[in-house]
């Protein structure tokens, strides 16, 4: 393979990314013609390649995991998009306030930065009822 393959395989589009998703989560992994499946269901992309992106992907989730990636800071004070989700976020919040102690916030709703720290993490048994 040259190098202006490489370089040309190695780049993946949205659709290309999001169909290797929507493939990984469609069958299951002890498939015996699963990565097959999957290569089929992304356009474009060979065995191999599909192959070689799940490889780095692994790669990806062992270091945020390890800690070695730093996670993104999401301010909602600086200005722009993130601070008129900070508002919503906030108007959402007051809203709550005359909700009785007897009922759960199960079905309110959850500032923004809330979702981004429960990421990855698994719900207690209490979140689940």
């Amino acid at each position: 393979m040259t190098v202006d393959e490489v370089s040309d395989s190695s780049l993946w589009s949205r659709e290309q990314n999001k169909a290797f998703e929507n493939a990984l989560a469609t069958y299951p992994e002890d498939l015996s013609d699963r990565w097959e499946k999957i290569a089929v269901d992304v356009p474009g992309k060979t065995l191999e390649e599909v192959k070689h992106h799940y490889e780095l992907l692994l790669e990806d989730v062992l270091q945020i995991e390890s800690g070695s990636v730093p996670l993104p800071c999401y301010n909602s004070s600086s200005e722009g998009s993130s601070s008129h989700a900070g508002d919503e976020a906030a108007g959402k919040k007051g809203s709550q306030f005359g909700h009785s102690n007897s009922e759960s916030n199960h079905g309110g709703k959850v500032s923004r930065s809330d979702q981004e720290r429960r990421k990855g993490v698994a719900w207690t048994e209490d979140e689940h009822r």
